[in-house]
């Protein structure tokens, strides 16, 4: 039998007939092509990463006896990665730290049969892994300082906040989780308004000074949607001047290099360079960091499937961001930008990147423009959703570039106010708008996250 090596492969091919050849090479090509793109994309993201500096950001002002500080965290484990060394250095200080977790972090199917042993687990098991969850919190928080006193678990649905904010609003019409088939917390139904008046409770009675919440722009979509739930709480609540502060956790490949690299720092996510989030650095002390990794420790559930990700948090500092509240006027844009190119598939497709959102009223009519990296394209999906502080929720999707109005790289939507339900005149309100692109209904390419504005009603 003849040994088959590459020469003779090859030496095979050239004896095809050139028909036989130009297929094979138009088959092969797209996927050439596409694995030459992503090689030189992500190897071009780590240079990237490696040139930035932490040392090039401006220092979280260091913390005084007059603060109090509010971690929200979508999941258990999430104030360690995003926080932990803020809490172990503020609990070290005797500064009050309170921590409330929005969701047990129970619809995990991989560490629910890992810790179960059973596939495929059921909705009790869901319900113990959110239980197993809660005391790794407990016994994590306890190593950086934090009683358990200290510590909230609001119960909400994991992978279930973005449908409370925009499908389940009300009590009337509860989300029912598809891992724990639950539909309510002890204190009442799964809605975005019930989650609203707990996190604005929880607020006004701790008072805090600075509060410290998932990105907008966090990939995850629990993540992106609870900087807004606690957007909302502040807006109705009576407390003023608290300062607002996001880390982040979820954003493609990020931290890079993955892995446990105690002797380097985080910087922000490449792409972030563009966008408005102003990011803060603070170093953490060699004692700090192996505080953090000791109670990072304590999350075996998780680490056990994802410890080189998370382990990647283990740095010499951690980044806190903050972004403007821009005002939406008759006579000016309010615009925030997007972070942008640090995705493969929106790198290539510059069609489907946004770089921006902004507003403006006009003639009665509330107009909102997405703006791309490159020229709109047919069979690209350009959707806007819209929440407003008094409960209204609009969602609308543009399928071409013909219904552009303002040009080739910007989208334009125009809603009319009264749809808004604003409220008197003269009383600023809260808008969140979020832009997202997609090529289906299901597959979404880029989002900005919903983004606060603020409108003085008409």
């Amino acid at each position: 039998m003849r040994r088959i090596t590459w020469k003779n492969s090859v030496q095979a091919v050239k004896r095809w007939p050139r028909w036989k050849r130009l297929a094979l090479l138009a088959l092969v090509s797209p996927t050439l092509l596409a694995a030459l793109v992503s090689v030189g994309f992500y190897a071009n993201l780590h240079r990237t990463a490696q040139a930035m500096s932490a040392s090039s950001l401006p220092k979280l002002p260091e913390l005084t006896q007059t603060q109090r500080l509010l971690i929200i965290a979508p999941h258990c484990d999430d104030e360690t990665l995003g926080a932990g060394g803020l809490i172990a250095q503020a609990r070290q200080s005797g500064i009050p730290v309170q921590v409330v977790f929005l969701t047990n972090g129970d619809a995990f199917p991989a560490a629910c049969a890992l810790v179960t042993r059973r596939l495929p687990p059921r909705a009790t098991d869901y319900v113990h892994l959110g239980e197993i969850r809660q005391k790794e919190a407990l016994k994590a928080l306890a190593v950086l300082g934090v009683e358990a006193g200290s510590v909230s678990f609001l119960g909400y649905p994991d992978r279930g906040l973005n449908a409370l904010w925009e499908d389940h609003w009300l009590p009337s019409a509860p989300y029912r989780s598809a891992y724990t088939n639950r539909s309510s917390t002890p204190r009442g139904a799964y809605c975005g308004a019930a989650l609203v008046t707990d996190i604005k409770g929880i607020v006004e009675k701790f008072r805090p000074t600075d509060i410290f919440v998932t990105h907008p722009a966090d990939d995850h979509m629990d993540h992106s949607i609870a900087a807004s739930f606690t957007e909302a709480a502040l807006a109705g609540s009576s407390l003023k001047n608290i300062r607002l502060h996001y880390y982040i956790v979820h954003r493609g490949d990020w931290p890079l290099p993955q892995g446990y690299s105690p002797q380097l720092n985080l910087v922000p996510p490449s792409g972030f360079a563009l966008a408005d989030t102003h990011w803060r650095s603070l170093p953490l002390s060699p004692e700090t960091q192996k505080v953090k990794e000791r109670a990072l420790n304590q999350y075996p559930s998780q680490l056990e499937l994802c410890g080189r990700q998370l382990r990647s948090f283990l740095r010499g500092n951690e980044i806190f961001g903050a972004t403007a509240e821009p005002r939406i006027g008759r006579s000016q844009i309010a615009k925030v930008r997007d972070a942008q190119g640090d995705d493969v598939v929106r790198f290539a497709n510059p069609a489907t990147d946004l770089t921006a959102l902004s507003a403006q009223v006009e003639n009665e009519t509330l107009r909102v423009t997405l703006q791309l990296r490159g020229v709109a394209a047919p069979g690209v999906r350009y959707g806007l959703r819209l929440r407003t502080s008094s409960g209204v929720y609009l969602a609308r999707t543009l399928q071409s570039p013909r219904l552009t109005q303002t040009g080739k790289r910007e989208l334009t939507y125009t809603l009319p106010l009264a749809q808004l339900r604003l409220g008197e005149s003269g009383a600023l309100s809260t808008l969140w708008l979020s832009a997202e692109t997609g090529m289906t209904t299901r597959y979404i390419v880029d989002r900005t996250g919903y983004r606060r504005f603020i409108l003085r009603n008409p």
